[in-house]
């Protein structure tokens, strides 16, 4: 088995954050540039998935080509935060955009206690991470689905003119 101290093991647990920050930044800077937010969601997503599910089949036995994989996954899960949150106001009106990213907040703190709930769940049941890294593959995959067919809302058709703006005849 691999044998490591405290700190290479830290290390190691710090290296895919490092990429995450590396990847939010780049996409943001990508995304920003080009004004495709979509663009610069789905495909990080998409790579994560194939990232989980690759590092699922190769197993514990192949430990190096298994950790990077899941560096790639990390980076690649945390990179599209700061497109999409900016997709949130530019697809709906102006007086729903707050609720919605309160909601989309509230969902993804929900999702996380969730999530953990279920990794720690299929971990324990199954002896072995495999059954979780197919969950979030599947989960990011279904993100991506979701992302793509995601069509743009009333804030980017013209606005109805306000009936009140109306100057009366005299």
């Amino acid at each position: 088995g691999l044998q490591m101290d405290m700190v290479e093991a830290g290390w190691l647990s710090a290296l895919p954050y490092l990429a995450a920050v590396i990847g939010m930044l780049v996409v943001s800077w990508g995304s920003d540039k080009l004004q495709k937010r979509k663009r610069f969601v789905w495909p990080p997503l998409l790579i994560a998935s194939i990232a989980f599910y690759a590092s699922y089949v190769l197993g514990a036995e192949h430990f190096w080509w298994s950790y990077t994989l899941l560096v790639i996954a990390g980076a690649c899960m945390y990179a599209p935060y700061g497109p999409f949150f900016a997709i949130v106001p530019e697809i709906l009106p102006a007086n729903v955009a707050g609720g919605a990213m309160a909601l989309i907040n509230s969902m993804g703190a929900l999702g996380s206690f969730g999530g953990s709930y279920l990794v720690g769940y299929l971990n324990s049941s199954t002896g072995s991470p495999g059954a979780s890294y197919l969950l979030m593959s599947g989960a990011l995959l279904l993100s991506v689905v979701l992302t793509i067919f995601l069509k743009p809302g009333a804030s980017d058709r013209t606005p109805a003119p306000n009936p009140e703006l109306k100057v009366k005849a005299a």
